[in-house]
């Protein structure tokens, strides 16, 4: 009987041995693009969302108003938050302006799937189920979510509380809130609502006794209530929150993920989060500004 026998390499000749079929297969990528008619390579940039854009001089941005200190109108009407700053600095780099369009959370999924918006920025957490149809750069924040409740209700003093089938939870519909209720607080009952206002006015009116939203939201929404509100707890791990665009375009994704990066890398996102949220917790990945000399 016989055995084969092994010959064991070192660190350095399996490294080697790596970058040779690193290298094969960079070289076979370039002859199959070689191979391909100069149309064939050339159609997914020339059909590119992207090259759409700097055609017509606008990008088309989705967003669901209404929703302090992210997106919302000020006394004149003008459009302010954290997002907003993102989307402005985006069509800046982009070389281009802006179309608004305004929706709901669940007008967000629909309007990159119809490609009537090129890119949402709207607090939109990445999914299985939403990547089956849509498509998402790297994340630009993450966020843990919170409960905001009235103070005067003092039966929903701590996050057990809520786990109860009288309290009801307003979230707006399309949302991701609903899965983290049914596997957080299971026993909860949820009121589905337009957006924001909406669930702020059943709050009010008693029709809901808690929301379940981003902490930053939550901290913002009880600072400026006058004492109404208060942050009951959190709920669950943190959220990634990414630019939603149309799926199957590499060529736009590829130019938003880059964007995303140097925002987070270059200091420009820790700037634009101090300036909204004060000393909320930092995300790992976003980096202060260089220091200069």
């Amino acid at each position: 009987m016989s055995y084969g026998v092994g010959i064991m390499l070192g660190p350095q000749a399996r490294k080697e041995r790596v970058m040779r079929r690193l290298l094969r297969c960079g070289l076979a990528l370039v002859l199959v693009m070689a191979a391909l008619p100069t149309g064939d390579r050339t159609a997914h940039a020339a059909d590119s969302i992207l090259t759409e854009i700097l055609r017509r001089g606008t990008v088309r941005i989705a967003i669901a108003v209404a929703t302090r200190p992210l997106r919302f109108e000020d006394e004149n009407g003008n459009l302010q938050g954290y997002e907003i700053d993102i989307a402005n600095r985006l069509a800046k780099d982009l070389g281009v302006t802006i179309d608004w369009i305004k929706t709901n959370a669940a007008g967000r999924v629909a309007m990159l799937q119809t490609k009537k918006a090129d890119i949402t920025i709207s607090s939109f957490t990445p999914n299985l189920e939403r990547l089956k149809t849509i498509g998402f750069t790297d994340p630009y924040a993450t966020a843990v979510l919170s409960l905001l409740s009235r103070t005067d209700r003092k039966d929903l003093g701590s996050v057990a509380d809520f786990n109860r089938p009288e309290v009801k939870f307003a979230i707006p519909r399309g949302s991701t809130v609903a899965k983290a209720i049914a596997t957080y607080l299971p026993k909860a009952t949820v009121v589905e609502v337009a957006g924001f206002a909406d669930m702020i006015a059943a709050l009010d009116a008693g029709q809901a006794d808690a929301m379940l939203i981003p902490e930053a939201m939550v901290n913002w929404t009880a600072k400026n209530s006058g004492g109404k509100y208060h942050n009951a707890g959190a709920l669950g791990p943190p959220e990634d929150d990414a630019i939603g665009l149309p799926q199957g375009d590499f060529v736009w994704w590829l130019w938003l993920n880059r964007f995303v990066r140097e925002i987070n890398e270059d200091g420009t996102n820790y700037t634009l989060r101090i300036k909204w949220f004060g000393d909320a917790p930092m995300p790992a990945f976003i980096k202060p500004p260089p220091k200069s000399g």
